[in-house]
């Protein structure tokens, strides 16, 4: 049994635990945070739907010293704001437990040494959770395009449009020292797929709107891929009635895929010379699948994450090229 502590118990806490505890050979047995745990409810931009959260069999804590020094800990997700990722994930490495920190993997490129370095030297394996690389529909579109299945990509857009996030103690996730803003937080979950998709480019121009205080809170990343016109749209800007919705819509050769989350059929192929059609097997989210894909590789059953820590620093440093 993979026993996993939890580090920050606000929406992707929660969400950690969920997902974990959906594993049979996996269970969430203590939680720290600074706060006193109220809400047991899964609540944020997407609905992971499930019921409110039981801590009844789980030890709490609110010191990341005394969990580590009294459980016996195989994994610890890290799900605390950004500008803490980096302290927490090599103190949890460095006690021998295999970390998983939520994205963006830190705020800092040479945090994001520091947390390989750590890794290489502990022995232990660190993952930085991008979920979108296991995004049902997402996975699919990379699929494809690698089999080129609809002949050579040609163009591509990406857009992630939410109401300015509320949650975070103290609205940290709007305050850029401590979140990143919206590069580090929403827009870096497309431009880590594209170079997923499409590989490493170093030529990015964007476009940016404030709002209020926040500044960009609208963005859009043109990334340079010779023969292909490549977008990224990241907002904060829709209005409460809105929500979230996250979206792309690929050109091929032979072939044009649209994706949006919000509608019945989300993914449909419009095919050159053929009738439209939505492919199959696409349900759930990439929450669950990276947990799993993780206890994969704790339990020595597989060799091979979606993203390694070198690829999830390449992220923080494309998307902090996207607003500068």
């Amino acid at each position: 049994m993979i026993r996993v502590g939890i580090l920050g118990f606000g929406f992707m806490g929660k969400v950690h635990f969920k997902n974990w505890n959906q594993l049979e050979d996996a269970s969430v047995v203590s939680i720290c945070d600074l706060s006193p745990i109220k809400d047991l409810n899964v609540s944020g931009n997407i609905d992971v739907g499930g019921d409110p959260i039981d801590l009844d069999a789980v030890q709490i804590y609110n010191d990341l010293d005394s969990m580590l020094a009294n459980e016996k800990l195989d994994v610890l997700s890290v799900t605390l704001p950004s500008h803490l990722h980096c302290e927490a994930s090599i103190k949890a490495l460095e006690a021998g437990i295999h970390v998983v920190c939520e994205k963006p993997m830190a705020l800092d490129l040479n945090d994001c040494d520091k947390m390989i370095e750590a890794a290489q030297e502990t022995g232990k394996h660190l993952f930085v959770a991008h979920c979108i690389r296991y995004w049902p529909a997402y996975r699919w579109l990379k699929r494809n395009h690698t089999s080129g299945s609809f002949g050579n990509l040609l163009s591509a857009r990406f857009e992630r449009l939410s109401v300015m996030p509320q949650w975070g103690a103290g609205s940290w996730m709007t305050d850029t020292s401590k979140s990143g803003g919206i590069a580090l937080d929403l827009h870096i979950h497309d431009l880590d797929f594209i170079l997923h998709l499409l590989g490493k480019t170093d030529t990015v121009e964007s476009y940016g709107l404030a709002q209020g205080a926040v500044n960009p809170a609208h963005i859009m990343t043109q990334l340079y891929y010779p023969g292909k016109i490549v977008t990224a749209t990241s907002s904060w800007m829709m209005p409460e009635s809105f929500g979230f919705e996250m979206r792309y819509e690929v050109i091929f050769e032979d072939a044009t895929v649209i994706y949006r989350s919000k509608q019945d059929a989300p993914l449909v192929v419009y095919p050159n010379n053929s009738e439209a059609f939505s492919p199959e097997g696409l349900a759930g989210d990439g929450y669950v699948a990276e947990i799993r894909a993780f206890a994969d590789i704790i339990k020595g059953e597989s060799t091979e994450l979606l993203i390694t820590p070198q690829e999830a620093k390449a992220s923080v440093e494309l998307a902090w090229k996207s607003i500068h």
